[in-house]
């Protein structure tokens, strides 16, 4: 559940379906945010700090702060906030708590971070490869061979492709001279936004796997995907989470300089 000094929700009564869930979802973000944008995150720790509160899950927050919505609108307000793939939140404004002390608590420097982002990248191109393996010998495609479907292309059109070229947009921004004045914040929103996606995808994934294995509702290559996804899920999110969080503080500070 929330801190207790998040904003008192506002009133849903009068307003139609659709106003009531946009209500909810810009109630929540109002409150809450992805933690990467202010959360302390130490990988010697286990990834992120939630030192002011969290991680709060967004359909406890929505359905404890809005108890006469219907349940199909706190699913739809939900849908909403987790659409880019954030599923752990942080609380907004900590500083503004009237007599709360900040933790004495600090973040590596920006410099050593993106010492660390190599090797995340490194990582995230290992498990990109492999999903992109999986799926050609899936279809029986080989590199370099024709195919009317991209073999980096997954079934709900996550393009792998995109994550490879990310990563070498970031590895060349990391090589420049003077990386935190002249890195391209384009080229890092671009591969932050497409990692964010990447992790949305492979929480998701983890999630619905065993009831699509269960089932049986997963093709033969999105089982085999699925099963990738499970048996590496720590290791991949291992990576993924600090390298969006400083991809998303490097953009930051690029364009303080800029």
């Amino acid at each position: 559940m929330g801190r207790g000094n998040e904003s008192s929700p506002p009133s849903l009564d009068g307003l139609e379906r659709e106003e009531r869930i946009e209500v909810m979802r810009d109630w929540f973000l109002a409150n809450f945010e992805d933690p990467s944008q202010n959360t302390p995150h130490d990988s010697g720790e286990g990834g992120f700090q939630y030192i002011w509160g969290g991680p709060y899950d967004a359909s406890d927050e929505i359905g404890s702060a809005f108890p006469d919505a219907e349940e199909d609108e706190i699913e739809e307000a939900v849908d909403l906030v987790q659409e880019e793939g954030t599923y752990d939140w942080a609380p907004v404004n900590f500083g503004d708590d009237e007599g709360l002390d900040e933790p004495d608590f600090r973040l590596e420097p920006l410099s050593e971070r993106l010492d660390a982002l190599a090797g995340q990248l490194s990582q995230i191109e290992g498990h990109v490869a492999e999903l992109v393996r999986i799926v050609r010998d899936g279809n029986g495609v080989s590199p370099g061979m024709g195919h009317n479907r991209p073999p980096e292309l997954l079934e709900d059109d996550l393009d792998l492709g995109e994550i490879q070229e990310s990563i070498e947009d970031v590895r060349a921004e990391l090589a420049k001279p003077s990386r935190e004045a002249d890195a391209d914040p384009e080229k890092l929103d671009r591969a932050e936004s497409r990692f964010r996606r990447f992790m949305g995808w492979i929480r998701e994934q983890a999630a619905n796997a065993p009831k699509n294995l269960a089932t049986g509702s997963v093709t033969a290559i999105g089982g085999a995907v699925t099963k990738y996804v499970i048996d590496n899920f720590d290791g991949i999110v291992a990576s993924l989470q600090p390298a969006i969080s400083t991809i998303s503080a490097w953009a930051d500070v690029v364009r303080m300089v800029i």
